[in-house]
C-alpha cells in the first residue's frame, strides 16, 4: 500500500461493525494488514489485534506506526504462524483480489478462526455492467498489467467463496458509487462450528 493512499473508511466502518459483533475486546486478526492503519483503528476500539502480511516493506511501516502491536509475516508456504481457532474475528480488507492462491489464504482463514467467528472481507467491485462499461471507455487503466490485482470478484463469486469454505449469514453489500456501478463489495460471514476440511 502506498504510503500516501487514502484509509478507506468505508472499509474500516465494515470492519468496526464486525469486530462489534464478536463482544468486549476479542482477538483480531487482520490478514493482509500493509502498513497496519486498519489493525490499529481496530486496536483503538478495544479488539486485540494481530496483522499479518507478506510484505517485509509493510510489516516495516506497520510496526514503526503502530509499535504495541503484533505484525508477522506467513510462513513460506503461505500458512498462518497461529493456533487453530485462534482469533474470533478474521479482517480481510482489499486482499483477496491480490492473492494467488485462494484457497490456501481462505483455508488458514478458517483454521485460525474459532468456530461462530466472524470473517470480514472488502474486495472491489467487477459486476457485469461496470466491466463492460470499463471495456468500452478504461479497459487499459482498469487492468494495467503492472496492477497487482489478479482476482476479479462480483457479488455472487464472493459469497460463493463463501458458501465454500463453510460459512454461514453470509451478508454481500456494495459500497460506493451508483448501484450497478459500485466501487466495492463488503462481505461478512459467520464460521460454522461443524468441523469441514
Amino acid at each position: 500500500m502506498p504510503a500516501d493512499r487514502p484509509l478507506d473508511q468505508a472499509a474500516l466502518a465494515w470492519a468496526l461493525e464486525t469486530v462489534a459483533l464478536a463482544g468486549d475486546h476479542p482477538r483480531v486478526l487482520d490478514l493482509g494488514c500493509g502498513d497496519g492503519r486498519i489493525a490499529g483503528a481496530l486496536a483503538a476500539a478495544g479488539a486485540r489485534v494481530v496483522g499479518v502480511d507478506p510484505s517485509p516493506r509493510a510489516l516495516e511501516r506497520a510496526r514503526a506506526a503502530h509499535p504495541g502491536l503484533t505484525f508477522e509475516p506467513p510462513a513460506g508456504d503461505g500458512s498462518l504462524p497461529f493456533a487453530d481457532g485462534a482469533f474470533e474475528v478474521v479482517i480481510c480488507i482489499n486482499v483477496l483480489e491480490h492473492v494467488a492462491d485462494t484457497q490456501r489464504l481462505m483455508s488458514e482463514a478458517r483454521r485460525v478462526l474459532r468456530p461462530d467467528g466472524w470473517l470480514a472481507a472488502a474486495v472491489p467491485y467487477n459486476g457485469r455492467i461496470a466491466a463492460f462499461a470499463s471495456a468500452l471507455t478504461s479497459f487499459e487503466r482498469r487492468h494495467d498489467p503492472l496492477d497487482p490485482t489478479i482476482r476479479f470478484y462480483t457479488r455472487r463469486s464472493l459469497r460463493a467463496l463463501l458458501d465454500q469454505f463453510g460459512y454461514g449469514d453470509v451478508a454481500v453489500a456494495g459500497a460506493g458509487g451508483l448501484p450497478f456501478f459500485r466501487r466495492a463489495l463488503f462481505a461478512r460471514a459467520r464460521r460454522s462450528s461443524a468441523a469441514r476440511s
